[in-house]
């Protein structure tokens, strides 16, 4: 789980993409709403995040919101979760008739497959989010809308390799718009984090260089065991190495992740030695606390094609660590 910690930094580079389309599920029409009509403490809430119009209208005139006449900070928290849950499920509607449609193109049936893989993982971590505000881990919450922002992004970034139809135009438009929606409720649960239930002292969130995860943070309530950054001292479970680099417990890096226990109480530290590793990895949700441990940025590198073959196109999703 404390790869998620990794994911939170998107949402200080994240920026529009591309123009909005309408769509009958997403309430981004009119993007200057009255002030002197909203509600102050929706008003106040939304002045934390980075498109305050955008939620603004989310909050007040969407039907999925259910906020009730004298909103808390939790309440408006849970409202705008609603709104991009409900969105997001519009999303993966919109994606699988891509998919539909998509007969005899196998590029643009490879992109779809794997952006339906990513947004039921979004929709998980949305899930969770909203199980671990009542309980005030608002860190996990944080960690956990960050995660479903990042897969959102990467459906939208899969899409873009076989943007050639006006359908899939119109579903990165939606996923855009999408990602607007859950970086703002992402943006309220940091403010909630940091400042308190007092919106009013509510900001815009910070990069990790200006205190992203807030020393003096109200809460610092965490089932990760981490208040962020990587944990110190750390001892490796296992050891990846590619063949010819020493004695190690696996050759890949799936290998060691399918070592890993199911639902782990502990602490699952794979140390995967200097190389480049040409695989996709997959990390199935059952197993959770899985931690990468590389030997540096630009010595550790996992890389893997996720296109179709075909000559000069390719999809290469890289980490380093």
């Amino acid at each position: 789980m404390a790869g998620l910690l990794l994911f939170l930094s998107l949402l200080s580079l994240l920026s529009p993409l591309s123009s909005a389309a309408g769509h009958p599920r997403l309430t981004l029409v009119d993007r200057r709403p009255s002030l002197a009509l909203t509600p102050p403490a929706i008003a106040q809430a939304c002045k934390a995040t980075r498109f305050q119009d955008t939620c603004i209208s989310s909050l007040t005139r969407s039907k999925e919101s259910g906020l009730p006449p004298k909103p808390g900070p939790l309440d408006i928290i849970g409202s705008a979760l609603r709104v991009s849950s409900a969105n997001l499920a519009t999303a993966q509607s919109m994606v699988r008739s891509i998919l539909q449609t998509s007969a005899g193109h196998l590029n643009r049936t490879n992109h779809a497959k794997n952006c339906l893989e990513v947004l039921p993982l979004s929709q998980h971590r949305i899930t969770l989010t909203t199980a671990a505000l009542p309980r005030h881990k608002t860190k996990d919450a944080r960690a956990y809308m960050s995660a479903a922002l990042q897969y959102q992004y990467d459906c939208w970034s899969e899409l873009s390799y076989s943007n050639d139809t006006s359908q899939v135009d119109r579903t990165m438009s939606f996923l855009n718009n999408l990602m607007w929606l859950t970086s703002n409720a992402l943006s309220m649960i940091n403010s909630y984090d940091i400042y308190g239930p007092n919106t009013g002292s509510w900001r815009p969130p910070a990069t990790e260089r200006a205190g992203f995860w807030g020393s003096g943070s109200k809460s610092v309530g965490s089932s990760f065991g981490s208040k962020g950054g990587f944990p110190s001292k750390v001892a490796a479970t296992v050891t990846v190495c590619k063949a010819g680099k020493g004695v190690c417990s696996y050759r890949t890096v799936q290998e060691a992740v399918n070592a890993a226990p199911n639902n782990g109480e502990k602490k699952f530290v794979i140390h995967i030695k200097e190389g480049v590793y040409a695989e996709i990895v997959r990390i199935p949700l059952e197993k959770k606390n899985v931690v990468f441990l590389g030997d540096g940025m630009g010595k550790t590198v996992i890389t893997g094609s996720l296109s179709v073959a075909r000559p000069g196109l390719f999809t290469y999703n890289t980490a380093t660590v």
